[in-house]
């Protein structure tokens, strides 16, 4: 019963957490058409977020591995709330980008304590555990995403989320807990690790089609493919999550990447050749899944008692890919959409190699 409980409120934190990057298709269009914000101030907004929920949440992963993460999720959950300010009017650009940071901080701590609520809690299956929870992290938008779209109003949405997180959420965050006597290596003895570096450069390079299209996807669709992918990529994300971390349990993690970026990468060439709606379908469903294998890989290797400090340093590769994916991928497409595509590809060619090296290892070590 207390597994069911910590994952089911896990999964609702994450259900709020998605807003922040499955929703910025939306904010971003609002932000264009009703203040007057350029491509690239979005797209650095953006990146804000990808680097303060990366960085923020590595100080969030040990704070919550020492002392538990009720409090320390507490704080996240107002930072997170406070965050939507940044969308009411009267707002000037530099405060706007200091809400959202001190908002992505929050949202990426709150991240790292609820995926590891069920890394530490089901050893057994994780992948599908840490699926289920960030199967949240795309419905979540999938819920919001019409309700933003029919409001129309940065303003009204502000005020909405505002309300809804800073009650909610911390109500939930008092639902975790992580268990006791864990095993596990330190987060100075796990990172200098080959193995670690290894999943590290992957991961980072694996984020960048998922990224591209949650920061500019507004760039490479329009009119109606736009709509309808707007709706579609954070659903086809959410749902790769359980059932790519389920497959993962069966067959093994690194097999299950292997075949993710695979398919990423065709995903990317379907893109350059313009096919509608294909490649948003397969890069949500096999991108968002990137991430719980890759914390659950973590987990396989590094053991549980350290992993959301683990765990957070690996996600700061998400700056990396956030990098690319959103100030590269927008000043590229800017040029042309193909440009933008072709990136994604590169990105996943070297994220195979990365995990390749990895493979190659593995299998060395039980010879």
């Amino acid at each position: 019963m207390l597994k069911k409980r910590i994952l089911i409120s896990a999964l609702i934190i994450m259900l709020f957490n998605s807003v922040y990057q499955y929703s910025w298709n939306v904010f971003a269009l609002y932000l264009a058409h009703y203040y007057g914000l350029s491509v690239m101030v979005t797209e650095a907004m953006f990146y804000v977020f990808v680097f303060m929920s990366t960085f923020l949440q590595i100080l969030g992963g040990y704070i919550s591995d020492i002392k538990g993460p009720r409090l320390v999720g507490i704080i996240a959950a107002v930072l997170s709330a406070a965050g939507y300010i940044a969308f009411m009017r009267g707002v000037d650009l530099p405060l706007r980008f200091l809400l959202w940071a001190g908002g992505s901080a929050g949202e990426g701590i709150l991240y790292g304590i609820a995926t590891n609520s069920a890394l530490k809690w089901h050893k057994e299956n994780r992948g599908l555990a840490v699926g289920i929870v960030s199967l949240g992290f795309g419905a979540g938008a999938t819920i919001f995403n019409p309700v933003f779209l029919g409001i129309h109003s940065l303003q009204q949405i502000s005020v909405i989320m505002f309300v809804l997180e800073i009650i909610i959420l911390p109500l939930l965050v008092m639902n975790l807990s992580y268990p006791e006597k864990l095993s596990g290596k330190r987060p100075r003895e796990a990172v200098f690790t080959l193995p670690f570096i290894l999943i590290y450069l992957s991961y980072s390079l694996g984020t960048v089609p998922l990224i591209s299209l949650s920061s500019s996807l507004f760039i490479l669709r329009s009119g109606y493919s736009l709509l309808v992918a707007i709706i579609l990529f954070p659903l086809m994300s959410g749902l790769g999550r359980p059932f790519m971390g389920r497959f993962s349990d069966r067959i093994g993690r690194i097999k299950t990447i292997f075949i993710s970026l695979f398919i990423l990468i065709i995903s990317g060439i379907l893109g350059v050749f313009n096919t509608p709606l294909l490649p948003e379908i397969l890069i949500g469903f096999l991108g968002g899944s990137l991430i719980p294998l890759f914390f659950a890989l973590v987990g396989d290797y590094m053991g549980e008692a350290y992993s959301a400090s683990l765990t957070s340093i690996l996600y700061t590769g998400k700056s990396i890919g956030g990098l690319i994916g959103s100030i590269g991928i927008g000043y590229v497409s800017e040029k042309s959409v193909i440009y933008g595509w072709i990136l994604m590809v590169i990105s996943s060619l070297l994220s195979l190699f990365f995990l390749f090296i990895l493979f190659k290892l593995e299998n060395k070590r039980k010879a």
